[in-house]
């Protein structure tokens, strides 16, 4: 789930700084290995003893940027290591993307545009960079008209410490079915991070209970299960599931009860030699959209159509044209429980950072999902935002979220639309 930034610029980072101390040393072990929560504690207590190590400040800021604490929180970092620092241009870079996520724009397009001047360098190259000041530009102009939303954090009974997220409802919004990768005897991998499991959790009295996982029919310790896609009535669940070397297809189960049955794997119509990665299904059980990176798309990951054949099994995959894929990655698709509005993420269109949510109308006349635009900020940020799930009238939104009252790392949140009207 993570945007990683690029390996080699923390080798370069590294390699030019070596240490006799342990501690860093070992700091800088787990960084190679992607355990940067780990490697930055590690950091921190090297500058409490060391406050004038300029290399461990950058290390810091590297750490920040890969993790979900807080990734503002490497701003002062990276400003101590340029102004003191042996000249590095990937600290303009990483800088400019730390201003981003902290909202300051204009400065984050200043180092952009200073990066590209010095030549560039490992962190990205002049058209990452490029998109990255178009980044600024829209969500500058995105945060001038601001949606009216308040934001719910489901609390302790769904959220752990640890990633939380891809949240879907039915259309009653009686039950929450979500992925976890806490640490609940699932595999633990070398970054300190876990398998994730598929959890659910019912409403009573207008609350949703403490979510508990779905049995092994659904759920393996050892690999990795997501839900990517639900049915508008809650009976009809889409996976991806890993198997044991770490090959990901998508998979069906329905509904048995409080379960699902043992998941179903797609035919080769849907699934390839390509990544197929997110999914949505409509009410009527007969389409699925689920997004590829398959050879015929227009760059990146595209979103793709396939619908139920009379004689059974779905037909051939056809791709959802330029309207709605662009030549950066589309993904994580949601329909809505009236088939007449496509929720997807993109990394293109008027993005303000990453992935933004969008979505499209559904055109009786021309059969195709158009007029594209932005679900607006506050629910889109400078920070990767996708999976979304709306309610039966739009009024209400599920998604996963970093913010400040978070019980760490991503959260699931429940956003409720002000000014459209409950019924």
């Amino acid at each position: 789930m993570a945007n990683r930034l690029i390996t080699c610029l923390i080798i370069s980072a590294l390699s030019a700084n070596v240490f006799g101390q342990a501690n860093v040393k070992e700091a800088d072990n787990l960084l190679y290995t992607g355990s940067f929560e780990d490697a930055l504690e590690m950091y921190l207590e090297v500058l409490e003893e060391e406050p004038e190590n300029i290399a461990v400040h950058y290390k810091v800021a590297v750490c920040y940027l890969n993790t979900n604490v807080d990734k503002t929180l490497s701003v002062k970092y990276l400003e101590r290591f340029i102004a003191e620092g042996e000249f590095d241009n990937n600290a303009n870079y990483l800088l400019g993307r730390a201003y981003s996520y902290s909202g300051e724009f204009d400065k984050a397009e200043k180092k952009f545009y200073e990066f590209i001047a010095l030549g560039g360098g490992t962190a990205s190259s002049g058209a990452e960079s490029q998109k990255q000041i178009e980044y600024c530009k829209n969500a500058k102009e995105l945060m001038k008209f601001p949606v009216d939303v308040t934001f719910e954090n489901l609390g302790a009974g769904i959220n752990s410490n640890m990633p939380d997220y891809f949240p879907f409802v039915p259309i009653d919004e009686s039950l929450l079915i979500f992925n976890t990768a806490r640490d609940d005897g699932s595999t633990s991998y070398a970054d300190v991070t876990f398998a994730s499991n598929i959890y659910i959790s019912n409403v009573v009295d207008g609350q949703f209970t403490n979510a508990v996982p779905l049995s092994s029919n659904v759920n393996d310790d050892e690999i990795n299960e997501e839900i990517v896609g639900l049915s508008a009535d809650g009976n009809t669940m889409l996976i991806y599931k890993e198997d044991k070397a770490g090959i990901g297809n998508l998979f069906i189960t329905v509904r048995e009860g409080n379960d699902f049955e043992v998941p179903v794997k797609l035919e080769s119509t849907i699934n390839s030699k390509s990544h197929e990665i997110s999914a949505t299904i409509s009410a009527n059980g007969n389409t699925i959209i689920f997004a590829s990176d398959r050879k015929d798309g227009l760059g990146g990951t595209d979103l793709y159509v396939s619908k139920k054949l009379p004689i059974g099994g779905w037909g051939p995959a056809q791709n959802l044209g330029s309207i709605i894929n662009t030549e950066y990655d589309e993904d994580f698709p949601n329909l809505s429980p009236d088939g007449k509005m496509l929720y997807f993420s993109s990394k293109g269109h008027v993005s303000m950072g990453g992935y933004d949510i969008f979505k499209a109308e559904w055109n009786g006349s021309t059969k195709q999902f158009e007029n594209v635009r932005s679900i607006g900020y506050p629910v889109n940020t400078p920070y990767d935002d996708m999976n979304y799930r709306v309610s039966d009238n739009g009024r209400y939104g599920y998604l996963a979220s970093i913010r400040p009252e978070g019980k760490g790392d991503m959260d699931i949140y429940r956003v409720t639309f002000n000014k459209v009207e409950p019924y």
